[in-house]
């Protein structure tokens, strides 16, 4: 096991603790911050929780280590359950029956992902020392995905495994070919690479075994553990985010699992967002995988069992084949009987669905104008509407009370404060469980206000914007720094980023506006739809209104002063705003983070091509060459004269670097600095 070097270990609050007065909040203190995640109660009594912890390493942030955590709800104490090991990281853990949890971390000797078990004392109030944890696996593969059945008689877990090969015949072929001293790949279909990665053969594949707790209380695997998609060329759970706690789900008793998997096989799944829901049935040894959302080319993913009724999931659903922005809807399959949707005239897009215990309503995570919120439906046989119980700042991570289905955990953040774990219960206020990151945040300025504001944007209707002003106060002229959001379709949501940070900016004495224009999402589904074909029009025009009613409503704000920064969908608007001179000389300096530059090129270059082609209009390059040429920056060069900083990461495989490096080499063949 790797070795614990106590003195190098210091908590955020011992380290802010030491400085002396509160200085201006900057990158480097919320780059400190303590990230705080996946609440969940004691499975029986629920009097307590356990969370996960990440923090970083003090002074200079080289490094960062995540532990498990305990905090008891009657007595507030808080015990750190795993020792914080730089670079080790516990995640995805399953607090069993109360004594136990099954985890994956990687503090295995060979520093790959390996499950883990923690044994836990009766009374963990009186823990004084990091409890040791026991290896249950040691495969010669990460384990990247693990979930357990609720009695903890089965799990599965993911390995990246060559189709038609064992995890052991995967590493035996790894090392032939490492041993060749040969580096060259052969593709003969898409993906070549995808998001960050090179695509080379390996696949996600879930693997399913059954456990038992032996006489000494550690788990073991009873059977051998089966690959569901063995002699299948694709991926479960999906590249590039998807993930077991999502993508995975086992049946209220165990006898069935259902998954969401891609279709990788063929060079189609970079123009299709095809994704489909199978289920197996488990109490029968041989059977095979049943599909049962076939009959939708579109997404159909996140698959959810009843708590109460094996033969009922929910799951979440598009419409519209290859718009990966559609709206989510919910359905409800059960067995034989049609599948029915659930609110099928709501304007909303459901994030996130989590069942109640009893197995008769759902707790629903939505965007809602810029706000990521919680609606609860009390009834998923009835046609009542959900009601919305949690309506300001992002709550995410819901975990149920095990006996109260109207209470949960779960981690809440606003622009104004970073996520914390905090407490629900109808009818009260909500209330944070935690405070790691006090002592930090008492050391630091900030801005106390982050306002919402509209104006008349393109086309006559209503947009809406952030407004966070400087945290010396706006009694003197300040400089603005126009933000621009990418996706396109997503949104400046009244939530904390460890990027993106409006208060990074305002502390620095900045004024902050950011707007979200036509195309953004959390506005309903017409409001995101109306950017297809519309690159550069109705968004660029929202830019252009909401900056001159910024100027007018906020008088303190200097027009003088104002640099534009803006990263994917962001960076594209700043290389079309750099080409547009009522637009580009209302600016002193333009930023830009892997932006679009060229999007003819890109269409062809990019890799999940659904999203060039179907905001595009529903076109290809060759098909359609005046769509791709309509809003391309490329073609106003000519026109640009004010200065830029180009930011390019060379693993960006949706933006290419060559994007980046080809609006650098504008700025220089045209000598803009």
């Amino acid at each position: 096991m790797t070795t614990w070097n106590a003195s190098d270990y210091q908590t955020n609050s011992e380290y802010y603790q030491s400085l002396g007065n509160p200085h201006n909040f900057d990158q480097s203190d919320n780059l400190r911050l303590d990230r705080l995640s996946s609440p969940q109660f004691h499975p029986i009594n629920g009097k307590s929780i356990i969370y996960l912890r990440r923090q970083y390493h003090m002074p200079d942030l080289r490094g960062s280590t995540t532990t498990l955590h305990w905090r008891d709800l009657e007595t507030n104490k808080t015990v750190q359950l795993t020792r914080p090991i730089w670079g080790i990281h516990d995640q995805q853990f399953f607090w069993i029956k109360n004594d136990a949890i099954l985890f994956l971390s990687n503090r295995a000797s060979s520093g790959l992902n390996q499950i883990f078990q923690l044994n836990l004392t009766e009374d963990l109030s009186t823990t004084t020392t990091f409890i040791d944890p026991i290896q249950i696996t040691d495969y010669p593969l990460d384990i990247d995905n693990l979930l357990v059945e609720r009695q903890a008689s089965r799990l599965a877990f993911s390995c990246q495994v060559y189709p038609n090969l064992t995890i052991e015949e995967t590493v035996a072929r790894q090392a032939a070919e490492k041993a060749s001293g040969i580096s060259i790949h052969e593709f003969d279909k898409l993906y070549i690479r995808h998001w960050d990665e090179y695509m080379t053969g390996r696949r996600h594949h879930p693997f399913l075994v059954e456990i038992q707790r032996q006489s000494n209380r550690i788990f073991s695997f009873s059977s051998s553990p089966i690959d569901v998609l063995f002699d299948v060329d694709s991926d479960s759970p999906t590249r590039p985010f998807g993930d077991a706690k999502a993508q995975w789900a086992f049946s209220p008793i165990g006898n069935s699992v259902g998954y969401t998997r891609q279709y990788d096989e063929t060079s189609e799944i970079a123009w299709s967002t095809n994704l489909d829901i199978y289920t197996l049935d488990l109490s029968t040894s041989g059977e095979k995988s049943v599909c049962i959302t076939c009959n939708n080319p579109a997404t159909d993913t996140d698959p959810s069992y009843s708590p109460t009724d094996d033969s009922i999931l929910v799951y979440r659903s598009h419409v519209v084949p290859g718009y990966e922005a559609d709206q989510y809807k919910i359905k409800v399959y059960n067995g034989s009987n049609p599948t029915i949707t659930l609110l099928d005239d709501w304007d909303r897009s459901i994030q996130v669905v989590t069942w109640s215990i009893d197995g008769q309503s759902l707790y629903l995570e939505i965007g809602e104008e810029a706000e990521n919120v919680i609606y609860f439906k009390s009834n998923i046989f009835t046609n009542d509407l959900p009601i919305v119980i949690i309506s300001n700042g992002t709550s995410h991570n819901i975990n149920l009370h095990p006996t109260d289905n109207q209470t949960f955990v779960f981690t809440h953040e606003s622009i104004r404060e970073p996520a914390n774990i905090y407490l629900y219960s109808s009818n009260e206020p909500i209330q944070p469980l935690t405070d790691h990151n006090k002592a930090l945040l008492d050391k630091v300025k900030m801005s106390t206000v982050a306002e919402k504001f509209s104006f008349t944007g393109a086309q006559g209707d209503t947009v809406w914007g952030w407004h966070i002003p400087p945290v010396n106060n706006t009694s003197n002229s300040a400089p603005l720094a126009f933000l621009i959001h990418g996706g396109p379709q997503s949104s400046w949501y009244n939530a904390w980023s460890y990027r993106w940070n409006f208060q990074s900016f305002s502390s620095q004495g900045y004024a902050v506006i950011a707007i979200n224009f036509h195309g953004s999402d959390s506005y309903g589904q017409n409001f995101t739809n109306s950017i297809t074909g519309q690159y550069g029009s109705w968004p660029y025009e929202d830019l252009k209104l909401g900056l001159t009613h910024a100027l007018s409503a906020y008088s303190y704000i200097d027009p003088n002063r104002i640099a534009a920064l803006g990263a994917s969908y962001g960076g594209y608007m700043i290389n079309w705003i750099a080409g547009q001179p009522e637009m580009s000389s209302r600016f002193k300096t333009l930023i830009c983070h892997n932006g679009l530059f060229d999007m003819r090129a890109m269409g062809y270059s990019t890799e999940e091509l659904f999203f060039t082609e179907y905001d595009a209009g529903g076109f290809t390059p060759w098909a359609n060459p005046a769509a791709y040429e309509l809003y391309n920056p490329v073609n106003h060069v000519v026109n640009w004269t004010v200065p830029m900083l180009v930011i390019v990461g060379a693993r960006d495989y949706r933006v290419p670097e060559t994007q980046g490096i080809s609006a650098f080499t504008a700025l220089q063949r045209r000598n803009i600095p």
